[in-house]
């Protein structure tokens, strides 16, 4: 699988992308669909579970490839992050 580039992915859409959720030291806690995401939240799965973005990294699997994402990094609202991370 390919991996994407990190920045282009950022600023893009979370929600309806498929995620595996991994807690500081790698281990996967869960996956399923992002649901929902607010600044510091994101929704993910059917009964829907919510994990904060600080403390937690993000694999997100799109139809490109797979991007690895540290919560810290995108500890902003969804409309923000385009102008942040320019």
């Amino acid at each position: 699988m390919r991996y994407l580039k990190v920045k282009e992915f950022l600023r893009g859409e979370f929600i309806g992308n498929k995620v595996v959720v991994c807690d500081s030291r790698m281990t996967p806690v869960a996956s399923g669909m992002v649901t929902w995401e607010t600044k510091n939240m994101i929704h993910v799965g059917s009964p829907e579970k919510r994990f904060d973005k600080r403390g937690h990294t993000f694999i997100f699997e799109t139809d490109e490839g797979r991007v690895t994402v540290e919560g810290r990094r995108i500890m902003f609202r969804p409309e923000d992050r385009i102008k942040r991370l320019r």
